[in-house]
C-alpha cells in the first residue's frame, strides 16, 4: 500500500518502519513457537503470546499502517482473554529435544524471512530476485564476504538486508539459549521438595526403586493428605511415576486419583513404571490399563550358600580370585573424591566397551554426588588396582539390599563379577539384611501364562526372537546362579491409544533424551552399525588431510612469485645470535612446561620428586606436539610412566585432565588479553562471522573469569553431561593459569626472535596473530598443526613482513621448538626404558 507508507513517511522516519518489520516478523517467529504450548494449554505460553500480540499489533501499524493485520491480532487477542480459564497447565520441564526443534525452526524461519523478503522487495535492489535467486542471495548473506556482491538501491532495501542478520542472532540465540537450558536448569524439584519427599521415603520407602525416587531427574507430586509421594519424569504430554506412589496404603486411592487430576490439569498422560502386583486390582478399578514388563530378582539370604552342588560354580569362581590374589574392598560413605576418580576411570571404559551411555530414571548413574552417599564394593587384582565396583542402596523400610551400577574394566577376568556378587552377598548376610535385590530383567516371564493379553503375548515372541540384540535371556540365565526369587513387575497406563506415545517417553526418560541409544544402533544392522562407527573415526582423519591440502595449496598459491632461494635467503640472513636466543628461550619454555605435571601431582595429592615429573613432561609434550592428538599421544605417555611409579589409573586420568584445562586456561587468559587489547583482522578467506577477533578476546575473559569464580565459592566439581570439571582451589587454579599463560608467552617468542625486525609488528601485535593461528592448528588436528598453522600466520602477517621471509623462519622454528625437542623426548624416553630394562635383569639374576 504506497499510499500508507507515503502518509506513515511524513510522520516516521525509514527506520522506526524497518524496526517495525523487524520486530513483526520476530513476532511471528516466536508465536509460532508458542503455537503448540497453546494447544496444550500452557500457562506461561498464553502469557508470553498476549504480549506478542500487543507488540504484533503495534508492529503492523506502524511498518505500513496494516490495519486488516493489526485487527487480526486484535481477534487473536480478545480470543486468549476469553479463554483465559482454560490455561493451567505448566511448562515442560527444560529438554534437548526442545532446543532442537527451536534451532530447526529458527534456521527455517531465517531463511523464509531472507528469502520471501528478496524475492518481495526485489524493486529495492539492483537486480529483481526469482524465488531461486532470493534463497542463493540470503544464504550468500552469511557464507560469502561480498554477501554474493548485491547492491541495495534503496535505504529500505539496505535495512532489510541487515535485519536478517539480526533476525538470525535473535532466532539462534534463542535456540543457544534452549539448548543450553537443559544444562543450566538441571533440578527437576525444588529443594523445599526434595527434604519432603526425601522425608516420606525414608518413612514409607520399602522396594528396589525408593532410593532411585530421590534422584535430581524427578520432579514431585505430593498428595491431597501430604503423607504420600510420587515421583515422576514428565517427557512431551506424558508424566512417568517411577514404582507405586510412596506412603500409607489408606492414603494411596486417593495419591493415583490426585496424580491423575494433577496430570490433566497439565495436559500430561499419566503412567506407573515397575509396579508391584500388590495394587493392581486398584490401578484397574480406577480405569487403568496394566501390562506385564518383566521380574525381578531377589536372592533370601538367609538360604544362600556356596555349599553343596548348587554353589559349586560360584565357590570355584572365589576359591579361583582369592587364590590369585584378589580381594574386595567396602568403602562406606562418604565416598572420598580420589577414589570416585579412580570409579569413574573404570566406568567411561565400561561404557566404552558396552557402545553405550548411561541409563536413568529407574537406575542410578555415574554421579559423584549420588554415589558419595553409598556403601561401595571394589575388586582389587594383586596389585591394589581397582577393576570393577559395585554401588549398594537402601530399601529404607525393607530389610533389603538392592544392587545399582555393576561395572568393570574391559579386560577383566572372567569370573571377577561372579566373585564381586559373592562377595557383596556374604557382606550383606554379615550386615543382618534378609534378601539381597538384583533389579529387573525386561520381558522375563511376560505372556507364559494363558491369560497373558496379546501385547503380553507379543512380548514374549520379542523375548524369544530378539536376544541376540539384546541378551534378554543371557541376563536372566546369569541371575539364575544365585537361585533368586521370581517376582512380575508391571506398567500402568491410561488407555490402549496412549500406550506408544507412554512408551516413547519412558524411553526418552530412561535414555535422558538419547533416542539413539535405542532407535539407532540397535535397531539397526551391524554392518551398517559398523560402518557408520568407521565412518564416524574416519571423518576427523579425512577432515584433517583436507585443511593439510587446503593448507599446503594456499601456502603455494602465496608464494608462487618465489623461487625456493629466496626461502633459502631468509633462513640464511636469520642472525647466529636470534638462532641461539630461539634455543635457549625453547629450553626456558620446556623447563615452564614442567610445571604442568608437579602442579597436577600435587592436585591429586601424590607429589613426586621433580626430577620425574619433569621427565614425564619433556617427553610427553616433545612427542604429542609433534605427533598431534595430544590426550593420546602424551596420555600414553604419561601412562607409561607413571604407573611404574605407582599411580593409579584414576590418578593419572585426574593428571591428564589438569594438563589438557591448564592449557586452555592459559590460552584463554593470555588470547582474552590480546585480543581485547589489540583486536587484529581475521582474514577474509575463515569467512568468520566477525571482522576482528576481539569478541573472541572478550569470551575468552569471560570463560576464564566464570572458572576463578566458580573455584572460589564452589567446593564441587562441575558437571555437564559426560564431561566434569575437577574442583580446584584458586591458589592452584592461579598457579595453572600462570604457569600455562607463560608457556604461550614463550612459544611465540621463540618464533618472534627469528623473524626479522619491522616497525609495523611488535611482540604484541605479532602474538595475537601467533594464537590465532595455533587456534586453527590445533583445530584442524593435523599433527603439529602442520600447514595449517603457518598458512593462518600468512595470511595475518603478509604483509608487512615478507612471505619468503616469513615461511623461513617458520621452518627454522619447526626445527628449533619440534623437532630438535622430538630427538631430546625420543632419545630421553630410549634411556629410560633401557635403564628400566637393566634393572629387570639385575633383579633376575640376583
Amino acid at each position: 500500500m504506497p499510499h500508507r507508507v507515503a502518509w506513515l513517511g511524513e510522520f516516521l522516519p525509514v527506520e522506526v518502519r524497518i524496526g517495525a518489520h523487524l520486530f513483526a516478523a520476530l513476532s511471528g517467529f516466536f508465536l509460532l513457537l508458542l503455537a503448540a504450548n497453546l494447544l496444550r494449554r500452557k500457562r506461561v505460553a498464553w502469557w508470553l503470546t498476549l504480549g506478542l500480540v500487543v507488540i504484533s499489533i503495534v508492529s503492523h501499524l506502524l511498518k505500513g499502517l496494516d490495519y486488516e493485520e493489526g485487527l487480526l491480532s486484535l481477534v487473536l487477542l480478545l480470543q486468549l482473554l476469553w479463554l483465559r480459564p482454560v490455561f493451567t497447565a505448566q511448562s515442560d520441564r527444560p529438554s534437548i529435544i526442545q532446543g532442537l526443534r527451536v534451532l530447526v525452526g529458527a534456521l527455517l524461519f531465517t531463511l523464509a524471512y531472507g528469502t520471501l523478503g528478496f524475492w518481495l522487495l526485489d524493486t529495492h535492489y539492483a537486480t529483481p530476485f526469482s524465488l531461486t535467486e532470493a534463497l542463493g542471495q540470503t544464504l550468500a548473506m552469511f557464507f560469502t564476504a561480498d554477501n554474493g556482491g548485491f547492491q541495495p538501491t534503496t535505504r529500505f532495501g539496505k535495512h532489510f538486508a541487515d535485519s536478517i542478520y539480526v533476525v538470525g542472532t535473535v532466532t539462534l540465540l534463542y535456540a543457544a539459549w534452549m539448548l543450553f537450558r537443559p544444562v543450566i536448569f538441571r533440578g527437576a524439584a525444588s529443594e523445599a521438595e526434595r527434604q519432603r519427599a526425601q522425608a516420606i521415603v525414608e518413612q514409607h520407602g520399602q522396594s528396589s526403586l525408593a532410593r532411585f525416587a530421590l534422584l535430581d531427574d524427578k520432579s514431585y507430586y505430593f498428595s491431597p493428605s501430604g503423607q504420600t509421594v510420587i515421583a515422576y519424569v514428565a517427557k512431551g504430554r506424558e508424566a512417568i511415576a517411577l514404582g507405586d506412589p510412596i506412603g500409607p496404603s489408606t492414603d494411596r486411592r486417593e495419591a493415583i486419583v490426585g496424580f491423575r487430576t494433577f496430570c490433566d490439569r497439565n495436559d500430561w498422560h499419566p503412567a506407573f513404571y515397575q509396579t508391584l502386583p500388590d495394587d493392581l486390582a486398584l490401578y484397574e478399578a480406577l480405569g487403568f490399563q496394566t501390562l506385564n514388563i518383566g521380574e525381578e530378582a531377589t536372592v533370601d539370604l538367609h538360604q544362600f550358600t556356596l555349599e553343596g552342588k548348587a554353589g559349586r560354580h560360584l565357590r570355584t569362581a572365589t576359591n579361583k580370585f582369592t587364590k590369585q590374589g584378589y580381594r574386595v574392598q567396602y568403602y562406606a560413605p562418604p565416598v572420598t573424591d580420589d577414589l570416585l576418580a579412580e570409579l569413574r576411570t573404570i566406568s567411561d571404559d565400561w561404557l566404552e566397551a558396552m557402545e553405550g551411555a548411561e541409563k536413568k530414571f529407574s537406575l542410578g548413574w555415574f554421579d559423584p554426588d549420588y554415589l558419595r552417599d553409598c556403601e561401595i564394593a571394589v575388586v582389587e587384582d594383586a596389585q591394589g588396582i581397582p577393576i570393577a565396583f559395585a554401588n549398594l542402596v537402601p530399601e529404607y523400610q525393607l530389610n533389603e539390599a538392592t544392587l545399582d551400577l555393576m561395572r568393570h574394566r574391559r579386560e577383566v577376568e572372567h569370573g571377577a563379577m561372579d566373585f564381586l556378587f559373592v562377595s557383596l552377598m556374604q557382606h550383606s548376610q554379615a550386615q543382618g539384611y534378609d534378601s539381597f535385590n538384583l533389579g529387573l530383567v525386561a520381558l522375563a516371564g511376560v505372556g507364559d501364562l494363558p491369560q497373558a493379553t496379546p501385547i503380553e503375548k507379543g512380548m514374549h515372541y520379542l523375548y524369544e526372537h530378539l536376544n541376540s540384540i539384546y541378551n534378554f535371556q543371557g541376563l536372566r540365565a546369569y541371575k539364575d546362579k544365585f537361585h533368586p526369587r521370581w517376582e512380575p513387575r508391571y506398567f500402568v497406563y491410561p488407555r490402549l491409544a496412549d500406550l506408544p506415545a507412554v512408551v516413547v517417553a519412558l524411553v526418552r526418560a530412561d535414555s535422558d533424551d538419547r533416542l539413539q541409544d535405542y532407535f539407532g544402533a540397535q535397531f539397526f544392522s551391524t554392518a551398517l552399525t559398523y560402518s557408520l562407527k568407521r565412518l564416524f573415526q574416519v571423518m576427523p582423519i579425512v577432515l584433517s588431510l583436507g585443511l593439510f591440502a587446503l593448507s599446503i595449496w594456499a601456502i603455494s598459491s602465496e608464494l608462487r612469485n618465489y623461487q625456493p632461494q629466496d626461502i633459502f635467503n631468509g633462513i640464511g640472513a636469520i642472525p647466529t645470535k636470534a638462532l641461539l636466543l630461539s634455543v635457549v628461550l625453547m629450553v626456558v619454555n620446556y623447563v615452564v612446561l614442567t610445571g604442568y605435571d608437579t602442579l597436577a601431582t600435587r592436585f591429586v595429592r601424590q607429589p613426586l620428586p621433580y626430577s620425574r615429573t619433569a621427565l614425564v613432561a619433556v617427553i610427553s609434550y616433545a612427542i604429542s606436539d609433534n605427533v598431534g592428538f595430544a590426550l593420546l599421544s602424551g596420555g600414553a605417555i604419561r601412562y607409561r610412566l607413571y604407573t611404574a611409579w605407582g599411580l593409579s589409573p584414576g590418578k593419572i586420568a585426574q593428571i591428564m585432565a589438569f594438563c589438557n584445562v591448564s592449557f586452555w586456561l592459559g590460552l584463554f587468559a593470555v588470547g582474552g588479553l590480546v585480543f581485547t587489547l589489540e583486536p587484529l583482522s581475521v582474514p577474509g578467506i575463515l569467512h568468520l562471522p566477525f571482522k576482528t577477533v576481539h569478541p573472541l578476546g572478550i569470551l575468552f575473559l569471560v570463560i576464564l573469569a566464570a572458572y576463578l569464580v566458580f573455584s572460589s565459592i564452589s567446593r564441587r566439581s562441575f558437571k555437564i553431561k559426560g564431561w566434569v570439571l575437577p574442583y580446584l582451589p584458586l591458589k592452584l587454579s592461579l598457579a595453572q593459569i600462570v604457569v600455562a599463560a607463560c608457556d604461550w608467552a614463550l612459544a611465540a617468542a621463540v618464533l618472534y626472535i627469528l623473524l626479522p625486525a619491522h616497525p609495523d609488528l611488535n611482540f604484541f601485535i605479532f602474538f595475537g596473530s601467533y594464537l590465532l593461528a595455533q587456534i586453527a592448528g590445533i583445530i584442524s588436528n593435523v599433527p603439529g598443526g602442520l600447514g595449517v598453522f603457518e598458512t593462518v600466520l600468512i595470511l595475518l602477517i603478509s604483509p608487512p613482513m615478507a612471505s619468503d621471509q616469513l615461511l623461513g623462519a617458520l621452518l627454522v622454528y619447526r626445527v628449533v621448538y619440534y623437532f630438535l625437542p622430538l630427538g631430546v623426548g625420543v632419545g630421553l624416553l630410549a634411556f629410560y626404558e633401557l635403564q628400566q630394562r637393566r634393572l629387570q635383569n639385575a633383579k633376575v639374576n640376583t
